[in-house]
């Protein structure tokens, strides 16, 4: 791809980027961040571009890892910075309670979605198709509703 197709593809993709992010959740900054980041990736990586023009759905699921990344990373923060006076969520609480009800392996498969990891990923190391990790979760997911609903009267 030629440096002049690239930098129109960026002036037509960039917003679109951007937009991509943001309705998948990331925050304004962030989304500014990873849209660049991911323009200057697929600028140094564009001989993998097989189609240039997709150019602007390559980047975009290169900015979905990116973002994927960014926050499957564990978070370090010195312990001078960790406020004591914190307050407890009952979301982690009520999470752990689900896992628990759920077998070893369906808990892996929910604990890797949570994660972030996308049907595909998930998989490439469960050995079996996307489409199949899809039907999976929801089979789990619907076992966690009847096993919560209130019994019928």
């Amino acid at each position: 791809m030629r440096q002049r197709d690239y930098a129109e593809a960026f002036e037509n993709g960039y917003g679109a980027t951007r937009r991509f992010l943001l309705s998948r959740g990331a925050p304004v900054e962030d989304a500014e961040e990873i849209a660049q980041a991911a323009w200057v990736r697929g600028w140094e990586f564009r001989e993998q571009l097989r189609d240039p023009s997709l150019v602007g759905y390559w980047v975009n699921s290169i900015a979905r890892n990116l973002f994927r990344a960014k926050f499957r990373a564990p978070v370090q923060a010195p312990l001078e910075t960790v406020d004591p006076g914190y307050t407890m969520s009952l979301d982690g609480l009520e999470v752990r309670l689900l896992l628990d009800r759920c077998s070893g392996r369906d808990r892996d498969l929910l604990v890797k979605s949570l994660e972030g990891y996308s049907a595909e990923e998930i998989a490439q190391t469960e050995g079996i198709t996307s489409t199949g990790i899809r039907v999976r979760m929801l089979r789990i997911r619907q076992s966690l509703r009847d096993q919560l609903a209130p019994a019928a009267a």
